[in-house]
């Protein structure tokens, strides 16, 4: 697992990241909930805010309506989380732009996937015979266009906008997804490995130049 938080350029990655996943906006701030399942992943998170703010990051025992016991991240508020804030915002609803997007980086992606990614095994006679990635944004086909203008521009990824439920998702198929799943490898801690491992996954030749067209 590679991850850099030295410099502002890479905070700033995984911080986009983490907006773009499952966190939820606090004022100026934001604060993330995981199921009791993913307490490691949540310890990772809380060592990378830390890192970045520079700050103790609080996690905290809640326990739902239902009875389930979930772990919340709230870290301490910096000038460039204020930023991304009201640059991803428009009220209490995101407004997905390109300029918000081109702060990403493979950590931030990574973190975005291992939030709200997917995968799914296509069978025939029992056995696999393909493999579909989903990115499950839950949000507008204006908002999912956006973002696939995004990754092919910046990083020569061509998902697919796909209706589900009542919501858009993107989509890889076969090839494509095995490629992306290797390219997130290195930035994938073992609490979540399973996320994007398949029964014949594949070297992240494809995709192995894509770290040096970051944006500085």
């Amino acid at each position: 697992m590679d991850y850099h938080v030295s410099s502002k350029p890479e905070q700033r990655g995984i911080l986009t990241g983490m907006l773009l996943g499952v966190s939820r906006r606090n004022g100026n701030n934001f604060w993330i909930q995981h199921s009791d399942a993913q307490i490691e992943y949540v310890r990772f998170k809380q060592a990378l805010l830390a890192q970045i703010t520079r700050k103790a990051v609080a996690v905290s025992e809640k326990i739902t309506p239902k009875g389930h016991r979930v772990w919340r991240i709230q870290p301490k508020q910096i000038p460039l989380t204020r930023v991304l804030i009201q640059q991803l915002y428009s009220g209490r609803d995101r407004a997905i732009s390109h300029r918000f997007l081109n702060w990403l980086t493979p950590q931030g992606i990574a973190i975005w996937f291992l939030d709200c990614g997917s995968k799914s095994f296509k069978r025939r006679n029992g056995r696999i015979h393909a493999l579909e990635v989903y990115l499950n944004t839950h949000l507008s086909r204006k908002d999912n266009e956006i973002i696939v203008a995004y990754f092919a521009q910046v990083w020569g990824i061509h998902w697919g906008v796909i209706r589900h439920r009542n919501h858009y998702r993107l989509r890889l198929g076969t090839q494509a997804g095995k490629a992306f799943l290797a390219f997130l490898a290195p930035y994938v801690p073992p609490c979540m490995l399973a996320k994007i491992q398949t029964s014949s996954n594949t070297k992240a030749a494809t995709y192995g130049s894509l770290e040096s067209k970051v944006k500085e």
